[in-house]
C-alpha cells in the first residue's frame, strides 16, 4: 500500500504537465517578437493594404505586430475594403477558404478605433449586400460592427 506521499507526488506531477502543456499552447500566439524593424515593415504595408490580397500578405508576415498604431492602421484598411469596395468581399471569401485565421483578423479589426458611420454602413452592408455563399461571413460582420458601434 502507498502512503500520502505517493499521492501528493502524483497530484504534483499531474499539476506539472497541466502548466507544461498550457505554457506550450501559448507559444504559437507569443512566439514571435515584433522587432523595430518588423514594426516599421508592417507600418509601411498599412498604407499599401488596398486590397484583400495585400490584407492577408500583411497579417501573414506581420501579424505579431498587431497592435497600437499598427492595429488602427490595419483597422482602418479592413474597413475602407469592406466600406468603399464591398463588391471584393467574395475574394475576402475565398482567401478566407484558403486561410481561416484571417477571418478573426478581419473581424478583431471591426472594432471601436473605426468611425460610427462606417462601422454603421459594414452593418447595413452586411445585412442587405450579402454576395451569395458568404451569409456566414456578413453574419460575422455585422455582428462585430453593432457589437463595436456600441463600445
Amino acid at each position: 500500500m502507498q502512503g500520502p506521499s505517493h499521492i501528493r507526488t502524483n497530484i504534483t506531477a499531474v499539476a506539472c504537465a497541466a502548466v507544461s502543456i498550457a505554457l506550450f499552447s501559448m507559444i504559437p500566439a507569443y512566439g514571435k517578437t515584433c522587432t523595430p524593424k518588423d514594426a516599421e515593415k508592417a507600418d509601411e504595408m498599412v498604407d499599401q493594404m488596398n486590397s484583400w490580397a495585400k490584407v492577408y500578405d500583411a497579417y501573414a508576415k506581420y501579424g505579431h505586430c498587431d497592435d497600437g498604431e499598427i492595429a488602427e492602421g490595419n483597422s482602418e484598411a479592413v474597413a475602407r475594403l469592406l466600406v468603399d469596395h464591398w463588391k471584393t468581399l467574395p475574394q475576402l471569401g475565398t482567401l478566407i477558404q484558403r486561410h481561416a485565421q484571417l477571418k478573426d483578423f478581419v473581424l478583431r479589426h471591426v472594432d471601436a478605433t473605426l468611425d460610427t458611420r462606417d462601422l454603421d454602413r459594414i452593418k447595413t452592408l452586411s445585412t442587405s449586400s450579402c454576395p451569395a455563399g458568404l451569409d456566414s461571413l456578413c453574419q460575422d460582420l455585422s455582428m462585430a460592427a453593432t457589437k463595436s458601434a456600441a463600445q
